[in-house]
């Protein structure tokens, strides 16, 4: 008797493990792909930031070695492509209300 009750936790911790076993490498990949995938957009990003901050450093640098009167230029050509970079308003364009 007690052989056979053995026997049949034996066969049912099998069966669940079993099921545990499949739930788990059905469902796993998926969550290591997500995992993968929001590490390598993390990474991704690190590196943005990376060139970005290596990108205004060299901009500060090259702003730093020019003489006063480029310096000037510079600054001048800032403040007019400000004012021609404005967007256009069109008139006419609006579609109108018709309630």
């Amino acid at each position: 008797m007690n052989i056979s009750r053995i026997r049949y936790r034996i066969s049912l911790i099998t069966v669940i493990l079993f099921l545990a076993v499949l739930s788990f490498s059905a469902a796993g990949c998926r969550i290591l792909k997500k995992d993968k995938q929001t590490q390598a957009l993390k990474k991704q990003e690190k590196a943005d930031k990376d060139a970005a901050a290596e990108y205004e450093k060299a901009r500060k640098q090259y702003h730093d070695r020019q003489s006063k009167q480029a310096k000037k230029m510079m600054k001048q050509t800032k403040k007019k492509a400000a004012k021609f970079n404005k967007p256009l308003k069109r008139k006419g364009l609006k579609k109108k209300n018709c309630d």
